[in-house]
């Protein structure tokens, strides 16, 4: 399929293969409108997909009236992150699935008025705890949690995530 002709289906065959590169997904992430939009910046995938490094610049655009990030934006931030993790380790486990995040828990712990770093972890016993049961049960659906860090280092966001992923039916 030539991506310069159909770039859309190029990007979702791309974006559900098992042979997806980290590097590949990080530029496809960056070049998402509502990231662009809300000033979210993928800083690094591992390649094995168990490590997501996120930036949430602290610009004019995604401020509220005190100057401190506008909650719709640390949202986005940290909403969609561990569903593709956990995505992309079902599919190099040989699991295809549907995917989504199913509940977002939100915690502001301090103001968020510079920069947010969001680290994104999965260990190896979460990958085969969660391959363990997709195999089981057909679905997956464990909270997750990941920190908003500041410039100072000071934890100004928690995110608790549900990813939902269940197995894909065969047609």
């Amino acid at each position: 399929m030539n991506p310069f002709k159909y770039p859309f289906k190029y990007f979702i065959k791309r974006y559900h293969s098992s042979n997806l590169k980290a590097n590949e997904l990080k530029r496809m992430l960056n070049l998402w409108i509502p990231f662009i939009l809300n000033r979210i910046k993928i800083i690094h995938i591992s390649e094995n997909f168990k490590t997501i490094k996120v930036l949430l610049k602290h610009s004019f655009w995604n401020i509220n009236p005190n100057k401190s990030l506008w909650g719709g934006a640390i949202f986005s931030a940290a909403d969609s992150f561990f569903p593709i993790m956990l995505k992309q380790n079902a599919l190099l486990n040989g699991i295809e699935t549907d995917f989504f995040t199913k509940a977002t828990k939100v915690e502001y712990i301090k103001e968020a008025k510079t920069n947010l770093i969001f680290n994104f972890e999965l260990n190896d016993d979460e990958v085969l705890n969660m391959i363990h049961i997709l195999n089981s049960e057909g679905k997956y659906q464990k909270w997750h949690t990941v920190y908003g860090i500041d410039k100072k280092s000071n934890k100004c966001i928690k995110a608790d995530i549900q990813p939902y992923l269940r197995v894909r039916r065969k047609e």
